[in-house]
């Protein structure tokens, strides 16, 4: 619909029955306001991103919210991921994401959280957690589609001796 006054297109639309006569009136925003018609404000420009974690925070728990937005600072998975594939992307991430972990450990276990099972003989030792962060940095040149810093990142966590 176009404005009845400046031919641009309406915004506002108005039905009024008047002895059983109706009356419709089409105007766009600068000339309902030039007749005196009292418009609605604006919706404040926010980011789609705030507008989630608000929904988030304010509908399921502040928790929630801060989970989301938690990154393992070894392997660089993020919470949310965990929560999608359902699998871990290291050992790190038992402390990075704790927070989540232990209600759904307790959930799944009868309310139980200490481990009673298999124990690893050693801890992951430098090269390891070094290879994850490689891995974690290979990741994302491979999305920010970097791919000759993928290709270096990809060489440093072939083996020394493998050869093609």
């Amino acid at each position: 619909m176009n404005c009845q006054r400046c031919k641009t297109e309406a915004s506002v639309h108005l039905t009024e029955s008047i002895d059983g006569r109706v009356r419709e009136v089409h105007l766009c925003g600068a000339c309902a306001r030039k007749s005196g018609l009292p418009l609605p404000e604006e919706p404040p420009e926010l980011p789609l991103d705030a507008v989630v974690q608000g929904l988030i925070a304010a509908h399921v728990g502040e928790l929630v919210g801060d989970l989301a937005r938690r990154i393992c600072p070894l392997c660089g998975m993020k919470f949310m991921e965990f929560r999608i594939s359902g699998r871990l992307g290291c050992p790190n991430d038992y402390l990075a994401f704790d927070r989540g972990l232990l209600p759904l450990l307790r959930r799944s276990h009868d309310g139980v959280t200490r481990h009673v099972g298999k124990v690893p003989r050693r801890q992951p030792t430098a090269e390891a957690v070094q290879s994850l962060r490689l891995r974690a940095q290979l990741r994302d040149a491979v999305a920010r589609e970097d791919y000759e810093e993928a290709a270096r990142l990809r060489d440093q966590l072939r083996p020394k001796d493998a050869t093609r």
